[in-house]
């Protein structure tokens, strides 16, 4: 598996079986994250003031954008979203999608991910993402998308929604990176394998 499969594989897993996903995917991919935050330690205390401003979560919530806050660094972007019916808000985008988009949380936090389309944004790319969610099912497609000063990249999206434990679709995680920045890409993934901060 890939990063990209690894870490929608730790969002979309069972509550008990988060360590085990997050160890997998450190032994896979390496980095200097600490694994006490998969041993059930909450991000909040971490992260207060980003928590702050959210508004009343369901205990799924917190725990879904916990378990986002172990891959903050990775080097690829992971947003968590809530719901299609209240129209996909964003709860959660770890901080290489921040880093990669321009966009505070702050400024993306309730917002449909469309705020990323722009005059480069194919319409069919669009509707493919459209239909994996009407549907509730996973999809990769490579999306223009513009970033928070408009400047346009290309951006493969892994869109994978997550269910409940009744098997109704709560969340939708998604996994992006930017398509040809390939240095860029080299340098976030070597300070992702010693720890750096991005």
């Amino acid at each position: 598996m890939g990063l990209r499969d690894d870490v929608l594989s730790l969002l979309a897993c069972e509550d008990d079986a988060v360590r085990g996903r997050f160890n997998e995917l450190v032994s896979r991919h390496g980095h200097g994250m600490s694994r006490e935050r998969a041993s059930g330690e909450s991000a909040a205390g971490t992260d207060r003031a980003d928590r702050g401003s959210l508004p009343a979560l369901a205990d799924r919530d917190r725990r879904l954008i916990d378990r986002v806050r172990l891959v903050d660094t990775a080097p690829v972007g992971v947003t968590l979203c809530g719901p299609a019916y209240r129209d996909t808000p964003i709860l959660y985008a770890n901080r290489t999608f921040r880093d990669l988009t321009g966009y505070p949380l702050d400024e993306l936090r309730g917002r449909n991910p469309r705020l990323l389309q722009g005059p480069r944004t194919e319409p069919e790319a669009v509707a493919t993402l459209r239909e994996a969610v009407s549907i509730w099912e996973p999809v990769t497609v490579e999306v223009w998308n513009h970033r928070r000063d408009g400047t346009p990249f290309l951006n493969r999206v892994s869109l994978r929604p997550l269910r409940g434990k009744d098997g109704t679709i709560t969340h939708w995680a998604a996994v992006q990176a930017a398509v040809g920045e390939t240095a860029d890409r080299a340098g976030r993934a070597e300070r992702y394998r010693r720890g750096s901060a991005l």
